[in-house]
């Protein structure tokens, strides 16, 4: 199973923490694995290339992906990163509506200790 938890200060997105594997299928037939990939890929992605300040983040092995929004951003920073991350929670939700037996999402609450 793939848990995302979505991470939060207030109503300002923080940050994403993805890990495991939906196993809805053998590895590189997964289907539910790959688009949850693409989503939070693609989020990074967008992140990375629209921000004047970049987000810090870590990738590894077994499905693993953390990405936090660096400090001091914007306000023209701010609004670009809440419609990638907003537009990321409403692509995971959909996937967790059709396929919950292989994808949790949670909306934590974002702490100094959270990030890295």
């Amino acid at each position: 199973m793939v848990k995302a938890e979505l991470y939060y200060a207030g109503d300002r997105s923080k940050g994403f923490v993805i890990r495991g594997h939906a196993g809805a299928a053998e590895p590189g037939q997964d289907l539910v694995c790959a688009s949850i990939s693409a989503l939070t890929q693609t989020a990074l992605l967008g992140l990375d290339a629209f921000l004047t300040v970049k987000p810090v983040w870590k990738m590894g092995n077994d499905g693993y992906l953390e990405c936090w929004l660096s400090e001091g951003l914007s306000p023209a920073d701010l609004e670009k990163a809440e419609v990638i991350m907003g537009t990321l929670e409403l692509g995971l939700k959909s996937i967790e509506e059709g396929y919950g037996q292989y994808l949790k999402v949670s909306k934590r609450r974002w702490t100094v200790c959270c990030s890295k």
